[in-house]
C-alpha cells in the first residue's frame, strides 16, 4: 500500500517585489482623473443654490415669459366636401354647392367698370354726332340725278382711257419716252377713275361744300375730257 503520510514538498515562495506597496498605492487614485475632473462631482447645498434674500425684498418670477411666434401663423381648416368614394374633396367655397355670389353686397349692381365704359361709349357718340351736325350745316348732299350723271360720266371716261390704252403697241421700249410716259399716265388715270367709280358706288350718301358743288357742277365736262 502507498504511503499516505507522504507529502509532497511545498512551493517556493513567489517573488514580491520589495516596491509593491508604493506602486499600489500610486494606481489607487489614477482612474479617478482621467476626465481632468473627480469620479463623482460633489452636489451643491442648498444653501449655495437658493441663497437667502433680504427681508422686503419682492422675490423676482423664475418662470419663463411666453415668447409671441410672430413669423407662425395659425392655419385654420377650410370647410371642404367630399365627392367621391375615394375621398377625394374640394374646397366648399369653389365647389358651387354654396350660394357665394349672391351673398355678396353688391349682387345685382353694374361694376364700375361697365358703366365707364358705357359712358365713354356715349361721350363718343355725343362728339361724333355734334361733328356730323356741324359738318351738315356747311356741307349739302348730292342728289340722287347728279350722283347718277357723275358715275355715268367717270363710266365713259374709264372706257375712252381703256380703248386709248389697248390702242398702244404690244410692247413700248423705255427708248420711244412719249409712247412710254402716254402709256404710264393712261394707267395711272384708269386706276383713279376706278378709285372714284368705287367710292360713288359704295356709299349711298356723299356730302360736298357748296363751292365744290358749284364748281363740279360748272367743270363736269372738263373734267370727264381732261
Amino acid at each position: 500500500c502507498l504511503d499516505t503520510h507522504t507529502l509532497p514538498p511545498p512551493k517556493p515562495k513567489m517573488y514580491i517585489s520589495k516596491y509593491r506597496e508604493a506602486i499600489v498605492l500610486e494606481n489607487k487614485y489614477k482612474n479617478e482623473h482621467r476626465t481632468m475632473v473627480p469620479r463623482t462631482v460633489k452636489a451643491p447645498s442648498h444653501r449655495e443654490m437658493c441663497p437667502q434674500r433680504p427681508e422686503g425684498e419682492k422675490p423676482e418670477h423664475t418662470f419663463r415669459k411666453k415668447t409671441e411666434h410672430t413669423g407662425m401663423k395659425k392655419v385654420m381648416a377650410q370647410p371642404a366636401c367630399v365627392d367621391t368614394r375615394k375621398r377625394d374633396k374640394q374646397l366648399l367655397e369653389k365647389s358651387g354647392l354654396v350660394p357665394f355670389y349672391l351673398q355678396k353686397n353688391d349682387y345685382g349692381i353694374v361694376p364700375g367698370y361697365l358703366r365707364r365704359r358705357k359712358a365713354e361709349k356715349e361721350k363718343a357718340k355725343q362728339d361724333n354726332d355734334a361733328w356730323l351736325t356741324k359738318q351738315q350745316e356747311t356741307v349739302k348732299p348730292l342728289a340722287e340725278q347728279e350722283k347718277q350723271n357723275i358715275l355715268q360720266g367717270l363710266k365713259r371716261r374709264f372706257n375712252e382711257l381703256n380703248f386709248e390704252y389697248q390702242s398702244l403697241p404690244f410692247t413700248i421700249s423705255p427708248s420711244q419716252h412719249k409712247k412710254y410716259n402716254y402709256k404710264m399716265f393712261l394707267e395711272e388715270a384708269m386706276s383713279q377713275v376706278e378709285k372714284d367709280i368705287a367710292l360713288f358706288e359704295e356709299h349711298k350718301y356723299i356730302y360736298t361744300s357748296d363751292a365744290f358743288h358749284c364748281f363740279l357742277k360748272n367743270n363736269l365736262e372738263l373734267i370727264w375730257n381732261k
